[in-house]
């Protein structure tokens, strides 16, 4: 374990032969989960001897708990050459080094004027009573740095003494004390610190230009502290550094390493949506700035770290998403929701503030504008996570103007509203005195102004009051403006309404202690219809804001399980288009372009979208119009497979890959070496299955033929190079890879609910995979090895067992995915579930509206699961009979399912004797309704069915 200084460098000699590859220098701390790195993507091997200096400043953050920062107490040193553009070659380092380049001497100071006992040098000394003071002029004053030498730095904390500070300073650069340029400036004042962002900067002078003394009485700096190359790494380094020297709750809370979580705000039509974190904190639209509250009461600034917190769904499963503060005898609820069409919705947040007390209160209610995003800093890619830029606040007619294009609209009349540039310091500073800065208009040449509306309410005794905001989604012309044509109230009974129509279509009621499962099926839903940008699906709100078919393709087939198909019938239309004339597909697509990883499991995905949306719409149109689609994804996968089977691929060291996919990147698991993915295989065999059947209906007879031969021949080989892996590895589990003969049981999974192919399995294989899962899954539930994190698409599970018939097992599956919620109240998950839900670590994105689908299909499979072998319908498999104690029953009403609309109520007549009540529509599948109860139940069965001349 060795403790790393502010600065220093590692250096090595190097050299080698062979093409060029990725080089990677990596420092790893004593859990030997955080990792920083210094990473080359193109590295040439030199023939000769050459040294390598990797300096810290290059060395950045990789991944772990940690979640960021700088590489401190480290246990261990990786060299690495990963698989780049090259391949095989030989590498040879000798002599590694390490030097300590931190800066230990001390900076010399001058000034053009001071006081006696306020030398300019005293703005390095340790002790916080001593400053430097000007004389007590008006003119403008000179401070200047001199380092002594180069140094290397990342910015400057300016404290200034508070009763003498600039209205305006510049501060300049120089290298050589002669040639200066300009390192921030500000006309506009100053707060108590003034924070100066440097990235990568190396001098050796610094000097302050002072001009125009707020107090008339000359200027003081109280010190200045030179600051490392990290503090200023990027912009949300920054911020987080300066976040960390506060009290908590005047800043996010993941800019004090400290996760947080969140959920999506939209009406389900409109191409963005915004975001509420669990602290109340509200971002308007995708990358924007937020909203958060800040409360006043006796005296005091009340943030989201004095308060007890929690979070609710509007009638626990409405995508209306609430947090809410607990302070004493006060509760803070903020609430968000939309209303509106499509490119004209609006977003409203309600704060509800309650006096729990019996006397009268008067509070001040803050709303302020922060130039942060909600989701974290260790989230970030692209445009989002961590800070969005506010360049410009102005109050204009009782509205906010922000960047000049975004309107806040406050629908309760403020106090008042007040703002200040980045220089002038966070608005939380002026907050804390229960005021607002004297400026309502402010442009910060920086880009991270802040501001705040202010509200003063009078609570009566056990009274409460509603103040709204309504923020018009996108940009808006500040000429015209955009005003919501009701009030919040009624927008929000709006919303209210139009969720409950849109989650209304189907029900399933269960005792109370099990209608959780029900609601975030629901919620599930919702989420991805907020998540949509248009017709393409996306699987998060933010870093997931892209359209992958695998996502969308399974996203689609959950909506027409809830009664909404026409999500995945837009989505795989639109899709679709990226097309090549050669039936290629890309595996991802946005606004930036499309992705075309080796990635084979697409084109049986395309295939069964269009069928799936077929079962459950009867849309023979929608057949014919993507049938060209279809018909070059079905050429596109024999051509594939063409590749496996030459002559090559039918050599013994070859024959499991025989008549195959061809190797791909399909799983995370497979980037860095790609492989016979049994994934692929599987969505391969239902494609061409779902292309047969579709062939027929379209009365295509010859291309159907064409079609059934090759799925029969491929399912042929699939199945043989299953056997052979298992055969040849010695394994007792069915594996995900050729290669790898890995163990995947998520994967695997897919094969038994989506692809159907249970009956092509080796079922011996087939449960051992699952004792095998369930064996790792208890030891982690129960604590008894050590875990950091998991992937909750293990929810797809729950759909395999219930065909299985392991009620039991999905049942225990089920209460812990249920019960790990990231947040509970908010029924979702990310893609990635910590151990420590508070480690500052990356989550993929949240809620993964593909886990929320796999969640919707795996519940609905409880309920009724379409059996293809016996083309049946199988019903209650996965039902328990804690469900049906007491009293209890089991009502479902109009359940989508390929059949039609299942409805049926189930209740215990005796203790081992059940009665399903078929209701509503009869359904046919041809091999009739199957009831599966728990072993030893017996089942009576009614018909209720509706009829033109009433019940029968």
């Amino acid at each position: 374990m060795r403790s790393l200084p502010e600065s220093y460098v590692f250096s090595f000699d190097i050299r080698g032969q062979g093409p060029a590859n990725i080089l990677e220098f990596k420092l790893v701390d004593a859990s030997n989960q955080n990792v920083w790195r210094w990473r080359q993507e193109v590295f040439e091997l030199p023939q000769d001897w050459q040294t390598l200096r990797i300096k810290s400043s290059e060395i950045e953050f990789a991944w772990g708990p940690l979640g960021g920062g700088p590489a401190q107490d480290i246990a261990a040193l990786e060299l690495v050459v990963a698989a780049g553009p090259g391949g095989q070659g030989e590498i040879l380092v000798s002599d590694l080094r390490f030097e300590d380049t931190t800066y230990y001497l001390t900076p010399l100071v001058t000034a053009s004027s001071a006081l006696r006992d306020c030398a300019p040098q005293h703005i390095f000394d340790s002790s916080p009573v001593t400053c430097w003071r000007s004389a007590a002029i008006d003119t403008p004053q000179q401070v200047t740095i001199d380092f002594k030498a180069e140094r290397e730095y990342g910015g400057l904390t300016i404290r200034w003494d508070p009763l003498r500070r600039p209205r305006a300073f510049d501060l300049l650069l120089s290298r050589d004390g002669k040639d200066w340029h300009s390192g921030f400036s500000t006309a506009q004042g100053v707060g108590n610190e003034t924070h100066v962002y440097l990235p990568g900067t190396v001098s050796r002078f610094v000097r302050l230009d002072l001009q125009e003394s707020m107090s008339g009485n000359g200027f003081g700096i109280v010190s200045i502290e030179v600051q490392p190359h990290g503090f200023s790494r990027s912009l949300n380094d920054f911020f987080s550094a300066i976040a960390r020297r506060g009290a908590d709750g005047l800043y996010p809370k993941y800019l004090l390493g400290r996760q947080t979580y969140w959920t999506p705000v939209g009406t389900g039509e409109d191409v963005t949506q915004a975001l509420l974190n669990e602290e109340g904190m509200v971002e308007v639209d995708k990358g924007a700035f937020s909203i958060e509250p800040q409360l006043y009461a006796d005296a005091r600034l009340i943030t989201w770290a004095d308060v007890t917190l929690t979070q609710t769904l509007e009638q626990g499963y409405l995508p209306i998403p609430s947090s809410r503060w607990q302070a004493g005898d006060l509760t803070l609820t903020t609430t968000a929701f939309a209303t509106g069409a499509s490119g004209a919705s609006t977003l409203f947040i309600r704060y509800r503030l309650h006096n729990h007390s019996q006397e009268a209160r008067a509070v001040r209610l803050f709303a302020a504008l922060r130039p942060f995003q909600v989701t974290p800093t260790w989230q970030n890619w692209r445009q989002f996570g961590g800070v969005s830029p506010i360049s410009e606040l102005a109050y204009d007619a009782g509205r906010v103007w922000v960047n000049g294009d975004k309107q806040i609209i406050p629908l309760t009349t403020p106090a008042g509203f007040g703002a200040v540039t980045f220089a002038q310091g966070a608005i939380t500073e002026y907050l804390q005195t229960g005021e607002l800065p004297p400026l309502d208009c402010v442009d910060d040449a920086f880009g991270y102004a802040s501001g705040a509306l202010r509200f003063d309410l009078e609570l009566a005794a056990l009274g409460a009051q509603d103040i709204y905001l309504a923020i018009p989604f996108g940009r808006v012309d500040r000429r015209a403006g955009r005003e919501p044509s009701a009030s919040g109230e009624e927008q929000f009974s709006r919303a209210v309404r139009q969720w409950q129509d849109t989650l209304g279509l189907f029900d399933i009621c269960l005792p109370p202690a099990a209608a959780g499962a029900i609601a975030t099926m629901k919620t599930a839903a919702a989420h991805i219809l907020i998540q949509r940008e248009g017709p393409a699906l996306h699987p998060g709100p933010r870093r997931y804001a892209r359209a992958w078919i695998r996502d969308g393709v399974l996203m689609g087939a959950a909506l027409a399980r809830v009664g909404l198909p026409a999500a995945g019938r837009d989505f795989i239309r639109w899709y679709a288009r990226f097309q090549a004339e050669d039936g290629n597909l890309p595996d991802c697509a946005d606004s930036a372009g499309c992705e075309w990883l080796p990635e084979y499991d697409s084109w049986g995905q395309l295939i069964f979208a269009v069928m799936e949306y077929y079962r459950f719409s009867g849309d023979t149109g929608f057949l014919a119009e993507m049938w060209p689609a279809v018909l070059k994804s079905v050429n596109y996968l024999e051509a594939l497979r063409q590749r496996r089977m030459t002559p090559e691929y039918q050599a013994q060291d070859k024959l499991a890959c025989y008549g195959l996919l061809p190797e791909s990147m399909s799983h995370e698991g497979y980037m860095a070496h790609p492989v016979h993915s049994y994934w692929d295989d599987f969505w391969a065999a239902r494609g061409f299955k779902d292309a047969a059947e579709m062939a027929g209906l379209l009365g295509m007879d010859a291309q159907g033929e064409r079609i059934s031969a090759l799925c029969k021949d491929f399912q042929s080989t699939l199945s043989a190079s299953l056997e052979r892996v298992i055969r040849e590895h010695g394994l007792d589990f069915v594996p995900g890879s050729v290669e790898f003969a890995d163990f995947d049981p998520s994967a695997t999974s897919i094969a038994l609910t989506v692809a159907d192919q249970l009956q092509h399995l080796p079922r011996a294989a087939i449960d051992q995979t699952y004792d095998k899962y369930l064996q790792g899954f208890h030891t982690r539930v129960s604590g008894e090895v050590p875990w950091a994190n998991y992937s909750a698409y293990e929810i797809r599970n729950i759909g395999a067992l219930v065909r299985l018939g392991r009620r039991a097992d999905a049942h225990a599956l089920l209460r812990f995915f249920l019960g790990d919620r990231r947040l509970l109240a908010w029924n979702q998950w990310p893609e990635i579930s910590w151990h420590d839900p508070l480690s500052p670590s990356f989550i993929g994105d949240m809620p993964h509206s593909w886990i929320g689908a796999e969640y919707i299909l795996a519940v609905h499979s409880l309920f009724a699961y379409e059996r293809e072998v016996d083309q049946s319908l199988v019903i209650a498999a996965g039902v328990v009979s804690e469900w049906l104690d007491d009293g209890g029953e089991v009502v479902v009403r109009d359940l989508p399912t390929r059949y039609g609309r299942l409805s049926y109520r189930l209740y215990r007549e005796e203790p081992s004797v059940w009665r399903v009540i078929l209701e509503g529509a009869p359904l046919a599948p041809p091999g009739g309704v199957i009831v599966m109860p728990p072993e030893g139940v017996l089942v009576h069965v009614e018909h209720r069915y509706e009829s033109s001349t009433g019940r029968e």
